[in-house]
């Protein structure tokens, strides 16, 4: 069975927000599009689409295209009753913020191998099964 990738929400918005001077965003948008049909939940798509209004102001219509995007190129994984259980132990076992542990949970649930994340721990690993990366390590 071939390795499942989870993208973590601050990378979406790397790749999809171009700031002056931050090598960030083209390190994020090449290392997106490597992937093939990564996973995400829908706490991704409405964590990235508030911060594209509020704070990268962009249009709804252009928000719509990028949900239709990864609609059509993500493999979308469902919340439920046990991530939420899952989340709960994460925190007291790993300390994660509860919006990181539903995050982490929702990659475990998924079956995912890795989840790329800036904002977790490089190299970390979870329940022997999931591994942290952050693609900006020795890149930025």
């Amino acid at each position: 069975m071939p390795a499942k990738f989870f993208v973590d929400t601050n990378l979406w918005l790397y790749a999809l927000v171009a700031k002056d001077d931050d090598p960030r965003h083209e390190i994020a948008a090449e290392f997106i599009l490597g992937l093939k049909r990564p996973w995400i939940n829908s706490q991704v798509i409405r964590e990235a689409s508030s911060n594209l209004l509020k704070k990268a102001k962009i249009e709804e219509t252009r928000l719509r295209e990028i949900i239709q995007d990864w609609y059509r190129d993500c493999e979308i994984h469902p919340s439920n009753a046990r991530q939420h259980s899952l989340a709960s132990e994460l925190r007291v076992s790993y300390t994660f913020s509860y919006w990181d542990s539903l995050i982490v949970a929702a990659a475990l649930d998924a079956g995912c191998t890795t989840l790329f994340s800036e904002d977790m721990q490089h190299g970390r690993h979870i329940h022997r099964s999931l591994t942290i990366l952050n693609p900006f390590m020795d890149r930025a």
